[in-house]
């Protein structure tokens, strides 16, 4: 097929973006596929063809085209292109906005849809619904940016006192809601502090999030599949922070980090992730691809940190890499991802049929 690879956004991982859109090119024409390379702007404009391949080439970002980024859709619109895999990691990309406008534009696309997009991007929405599916997350306590206007935090030690959840042990992480790679993430240490915490992860999101301190292993799970009835989940990955805390500088910036793939962690602790990561798809209805991400206690119990819908794709990436080693190379990972797109889509066109087809019907017996 020719695939669409849409990569680059609105992000603060526009960088990682171009690194993951090289790997994925990469991978599809070793699969077979012609690949059209789609760049999005740090302004949100579409480029050219040509262009967005040499952004691929070179690895590094283009100046923006321009101030209105619906001028530029005609690049996206006019590709001749049987499916897309959007590899825009974070906000504009990740979260359903661009799922959305495939879905209007009628193209099959790689990755969950829109509304398990948006819900896993937001941490609060996807924590309710995993403690729904009886899926145990990490204690919280959400502030909008209303409440927080309105004195939520003017005392500290009173607002932790009364969510039970936070236990009014520190240290606390606060996080905006929606959002990735860390950013607007800090380590509260003193109840002190609180409040201008939450007041900068507010800068990034109407809703702070605040969460108690585990102190556990960071363990990974990718996923892969048309649902959660069918979906396969890959052997666990552990990250080894570098820094206080995997933090965006320790993600990107430094490399202090260690990955141990795979990682070492026992077979009944395994498929018990396996069956938590798989549960956490159906919760939010995902499909496609994810990697989630653990939280391993001693002893074996563990909290689920959050789901990621599109996960990176560069040469040091977990989910890649996970796969390779549960026996799926990258170009057979790429075409399958392409396939289980194009067989959403499939099905999708036949709902619709059968949509257009009642409507008809009523609007005839009407007249």
């Amino acid at each position: 097929m020719q695939v669409g690879v849409v990569f680059g956004g609105r992000s603060v991982e526009h960088l990682v973006s171009i690194r993951s859109a090289k790997t994925v090119r990469e991978g599809l024409r070793q699969a077979g596929h012609d690949v059209v390379c789609l760049y999005i702007d740090e302004r949100g404009s579409f480029h050219d063809a040509p262009s967005s391949s040499l952004v691929i080439d070179q690895q590094r970002a283009l100046p923006p085209a321009g101030t209105k980024p619906g001028r530029s859709l005609h690049h996206l619109v006019d590709a001749d292109i049987d499916a897309v895999f959007p590899i825009t990691h974070g906000t504009f990309g990740e979260d359903g906005t661009l799922q959305g406008l495939l879905e209007m534009l009628d193209l099959p696309y790689v990755g969950c849809a829109t509304a398990a997009s948006a819900v896993a991007m937001d941490k609060l929405l996807s924590k309710r619904l995993f403690a729904a599916a009886d899926i145990p997350v990490v204690p919280y306590a959400g502030v909008h940016r209303a409440a927080f206007e309105a004195g939520a935090l003017d005392d500290a030690k009173a607002f932790v006192d009364a969510h039970a959840d936070l236990k009014g042990i520190l240290p606390l992480f606060v996080k905006p809601a929606v959002g990735g790679s860390s950013v607007g993430c800090r380590k509260v240490k003193a109840l002190g502090t609180l409040k201008q915490d939450v007041a900068f992860a507010l800068s990034f999101d109407e809703t702070a999030l605040i969460e108690t301190n585990v102190s556990a292993r960071e363990v990974e799970i990718a996923v892969l599949g048309f649902d959660a009835a069918s979906m396969k989940a890959s052997v666990p990955g552990e990250i080894v922070p570098g820094a206080d805390f995997y933090d965006y500088a320790d993600k990107y910036l430094k490399d202090d980090a260690k990955l141990l793939a795979p990682a070492p962690v026992d077979p009944a602790t395994t498929k018990k992730l396996q069956d938590a990561a798989i549960a956490a798809m159906g919760a939010i209805g995902g499909a496609g691809l994810a990697r989630v991400d653990f939280f391993l206690l001693p002893g074996g119990g563990f909290f689920l940190n959050e789901i990621n819908t599109l996960p990176g794709f560069t040469n040091v990436s977990m989910y890649p890499q996970l796969w390779a080693l549960s026996g799926v190379p990258l170009p057979e990972l790429c075409d399958r991802l392409v396939q289980l797109a194009v067989e959403r889509h499939q099905r999708r066109a036949h709902i619709d049929a059968s949509l257009q087809e009642f409507v008809r019907s009523a609007a005839s017996k009407a007249t």
